[in-house]
């Protein structure tokens, strides 16, 4: 890390600066960017302190810059905009900075971040940074909130105060108004916005005298754009009183602000359900950034081609919006894309094609007669069939509706191609049990399957497919042997609660044994392993069971079992695992035979 005490002049040496690292730089090697930092004018009284700050102890705090590759000026700040400004204006050489590589989104997100993690942000400049972020999202409002932490109302609220023109915007910073008169003007044109704010400042009103003095500006009912039907004959319309007055009160006008709100509101309601069925997605006008939308076309210098245009229809990010302002209130305005990244992309791609198709090699603005997805040439410049230019127009993404539609298809089309293939209906059914056996059976079990398949690592639910698809193309045979292998194991799975008959594996052994009609005897094998779960006098149960105790006196001598019996339990196995004379096959132990198990017979306890 390089030294963060103040440089006395000269140059500043940041050779070797790597990512993320802490140098000091110049601050002549620096610039702001208001595209990336969210602060929109700032309060005086603050600022001052935060130099006076910076004059007595220097900056504590390093700021956050990103490389500009190839500008006069190399650094741009990220987070401490604030910092950098009150450093220059004192005239500081150099600040501490940590350098970071980032796109513009990724500058904007960790402004906003930093920034918000700061009680001096004002409303105002969370409200510049909520759209930008908005902009970057392709509108997509849930997944601000949730870069924010904020909620929706909150956020909607932020987007409302961009739309402050900005000498109300520098009043809420300065605080000569308060945040709810800048939401009170946010929706008016920028012109009343002026007007008003001036008057709500000389004349020091509160919001609620302000609310209160906009509800007595009287709309002319001829201007509603919801239906007046009923305001005929209403108490609030001031046509009614005309007679009352020697001089005409001129056009009928309303007087009762909160009913008129409501009834717009509701137009506006109406609209965006309406809206919804044609269009799918559907923002009101107070919602989006101001510039935050494009409306599509195929042709022109912003045109994506008739072919792309009509793959944007699909789009999640296509849709409609219902105007608030007053006097078109309720109107909807269709074929708006709400990601301008993605509408720059697609309008980019198409003036390269109808550059590719004029034989320019730079781009320009795009006639009528060339399209995305055809392959036509202006007639005035006719090209060979080698360089006809084609693309594919597609949407960003599909509409969840659409793909609802789409993938019902697919999964009828996808039954049909199973039953149709009995090496997919294999080989769905063997990664299927693979699946449910994986983890519950011991892994040796698996190395010795390796010769015959083995599984990629990996392999889920989510990525199946495409093992599926290369099992399908091995011979049926294979995949027969492969299930069989397969399916052996699930009586092989793990018991490790000791349940025995009412664990899976235990249940099925018993079910598939009594099933196959398999008898237990001639599996039987009189072992170690049996004989050491037993006590001393159940083996010898089964010793005099079976007649080995005969056998062994036969062999051995008069009464010799009786004194092995007598002996250690090792020395009794030893023995009886010796004697070779005598042959278990035959003989079945009670506790050994499945009925003892399965609940259809009493076992003999030993």
């Amino acid at each position: 890390m390089t030294d963060l005490q103040s440089n006395s002049g000269g140059n500043v040496s940041t050779a070797g600066a790597s990512q993320g690292e802490l140098v000091r730089l110049p601050l002549g090697k620096i610039r702001r960017n208001p595209n990336i930092d969210p602060r929109k004018g700032r309060n005086t009284a603050a600022f001052a302190a935060i130099r006076a700050s910076i004059r007595e102890q220097g900056v504590l705090q390093a700021i956050v810059v990103r490389p500009i590759e190839g500008a006069d000026v190399p650094y741009e700040v990220v987070a401490g905009n604030t910092r950098f400004s009150a450093s220059e204006e004192e005239g500081l050489f150099d600040i501490p900075a940590m350098i970071r590589q980032m796109t513009d989104a990724e500058a904007r997100s960790a402004a906003a971040i930093e920034n918000l993690q700061r009680a001096d942000l004002t409303p105002i400049e969370e409200a510049w940074h909520c759209v930008r972020l908005l902009e970057d999202s392709g509108n997509d409002h849930d997944e601000v909130c949730r870069i924010l932490g904020w909620s929706r109302p909150k956020l909607d609220g932020r987007v409302l105060l961009s739309k402050c023109c900005d000498e109300v915007a520098a009043a809420l910073v300065e605080k000569q108004i308060k945040i709810g008169h800048a939401e009170l003007l946010a929706p008016m044109v920028e012109d009343e916005q002026r007007v008003i704010c001036k008057a709500i400042i000389e004349r020091q009103m509160t919001v609620q005298a302000t609310r209160e003095r906009l509800a007595q500006l009287t709309p002319l009912i001829s201007s509603a754009r919801f239906d007046t039907t009923a305001c005929t004959g209403c108490a609030h319309n001031s046509q009614g009183y005309a007679d009352l007055f020697s001089a005409s009160v001129g056009d009928a006008k309303c007087q009762n602000s909160k009913c008129w709100q409501e009834k717009t509101q509701q137009l506006i309601d109406v609209r965006m359900v309406e809206a919804q069925e044609e269009y799918g997605l559907v923002h009101t006008d107070l919602t989006l950034p101001t510039d935050g939308y494009v409306r599509l076309t195929a042709t022109g210098g912003s045109g994506v081609g008739s072919a792309q245009l009509n793959a944007c229809a699909a789009c999640p990010r296509y849709g409609a919006v219902v105007t608030t302002t007053k006097g078109r209130e309720g109107e909807v305005m269709g074929g708006y894309c709400f990601d301008k990244v993605c509408h720059s992309e697609k309008t980019s791609a198409y003036q390269e094609i109808v550059a590719a198709a004029n034989g320019n090699s730079q781009p320009q603005e795009a006639p009528a007669a060339i399209d995305i997805g055809t392959e036509q040439s202006p007639a005035s410049n006719p090209k060979p069939a080698s360089s006809k230019v084609k693309a594919t127009a597609k949407p960003q993404d599909i509409k969840r509706s659409i793909k609802k539609v789409a993938f019902s298809m697919y999964a009828k089309m996808g039954q049909q191609a199973i039953q149709s293939s009995r090496s997919l209906v294999l080989a769905v059914s063997i990664v299927s049990l693979y699946l449910d056996l994986r983890s519950d059976v011991p892994s040796e079990e698996w190395t010795r399957l390796e010769p015959v398949i083995k599984f990629p690592t990996g392999l889920s639910s989510y990525n199946r497919a495409e093992f599926e698809v290369e099992l399908a193309r091995r011979p049926v045979g294979d995949l027969d042997d492969i299930l069989n292998h397969l399916a052996a194991l699930t009586v092989l799975r793990r018991d490790s609660n000791d349940a025995f008959a009412k664990s899976l594996s235990g249940a099925q052994s018993l079910a598939f044994i009594e099933m196959a009609g398999m008898d237990a005897t001639e599996h039987f094998s009189m072992n170690e392993e049996y004989l050491k779960a037993l006590t001393k006098s159940g083996i010898v149960a089964d010793c005099k069971a079976s007649g080995f105790d005969v056998k062994y006196d036969e062999v051995k001598g008069d009464k010799e079992f009786a004194k092995l019996a007598a002996g250690k339990v090792d020395d009794l196995i030893k023995a009886i695992l010796a004697f070779t004379d005598f042959t278990w096959k035959g003989y079945l132990p009670e506790t050994m035979k499945p009925c003892a198990h399965d609940g259809s017979g009493t076992p003999k306890v030993a």
